[in-house]
């Protein structure tokens, strides 16, 4: 059954971009010595099981933190500031420094396009997640992952890379990891890590949920932060899970939601509304599309999370 897939872009001018760079205080920031990007697969909907979301991931590691985001975002997001510095040049020679006045926010709702961007401070023992719903940025805190991995014979290469085969469970799902040690890193996509090399790709059982090495590369000195944004709003689990569900009912009215431009700024409001197709669509249309999709069963509505047991929520 085809799906049909509307999103959401949300433009202002008038302050910082969005991205995985933030600033925040020293003690809190790290450089990034090199990232893994992979290719995730995930049924969310069991109803669609021939139609998984799936989204190019990155993983940055520094030397006390990683950040896991969406490599998919970041490439849609430079694809939009193109697009805008290409449409309304003097707009984006007025922008300035990065953080200038004049800079837009960006925000995309989009089919197989998250905004979650996962820190780990393993020194800490701390794990620390950021979400945007529209110009609004939550950050909320969660239980730092434990998973009594236990090591196989089994080996495979993996990308040139020589990998040993592990098995652990976390988040109700068991998973079969392959790392190497040939890349000492004690990391991995997403919530798995704390193996004795870079872990490479893994699945869960039900072979619901993978990821797929997709290259490895160093990083340029200094040429990503990994930080905590300062001016995301503290949220537990179950308070931004409430926030998401309302946002949800009605994404493009709550879209711009939340943003308070500085005085004096140069700000520009925007929604921009396209089909799978990359066709810009009126509200109407979008709202037309939408309820139509919604009447025919054309629109996914995930069952079947990441986490099947929450250590935050419980059960799900």
């Amino acid at each position: 059954m085809a799906i049909r897939k509307i999103s959401v872009a949300a433009i202002l001018a008038g302050s910082s971009i969005f991205c995985h760079s933030f600033s925040s205080t020293a003690q809190e920031s790290d450089v990034a010595l090199a990232h893994v990007k992979y290719q995730f697969v995930h049924i969310d909907d069991t109803n669609f099981r021939d139609n998984p979301h799936r989204e190019d991931m990155m993983l940055y590691i520094g030397k006390d933190i990683t950040l896991y985001n969406s490599f998919s975002l970041a490439t849609t997001l430079a694809k939009m500031k193109k697009d805008m510095a290409e449409k309304q040049p003097g707009d984006a020679k007025k922008a300035g420094a990065p953080n200038g006045r004049n800079q837009p926010r960006l925000f995309v709702n989009a089919p197989n396009i998250s905004h979650e961007i996962l820190y780990l401070f393993p020194k800490e023992n701390r794990l620390a997640t950021v979400n945007r719903l529209g110009m609004t940025t939550y950050i909320i805190e969660q239980t730092y992952p434990q998973i009594d991995w236990q090591i196989g014979t089994e080996v495979k290469e993996i990308g040139g890379y020589q990998c040993q085969q592990a098995t652990g469970s976390f988040g109700g799902r068991d998973y079969i990891a392959w790392f190497t040690t040939e890349l000492p890193f004690p990391y991995g996509p997403w919530k798995l890590h704390g193996l004795p090399g870079l872990i490479l790709e893994a699945e869960d059982g039900k072979k619901e949920v993978a990821f797929h090495y997709a290259g490895f590369d160093k990083e340029p000195p200094t040429a990503t932060v990994l930080a905590l944004p300062q001016d995301a709003i503290p949220a537990t689990a179950k308070e931004y899970a409430k926030a998401k569900a309302a946002f949800d009912k009605n994404p493009m009215g709550n879209a711009l939601r939340g943003h308070n431009a500085p005085a004096g700024a140069n700000v520009q409001r925007k929604i921009v509304l396209k089909d799978q197709s990359g066709r810009e669509l009126s509200p109407e249309e979008f709202t037309a599309m939408r309820e139509m999709a919604m009447r025919e069963g054309k629109i996914k509505k995930p069952n079947n999370p990441l986490e099947l047991v929450d250590n935050d929520r419980g059960t799900r």
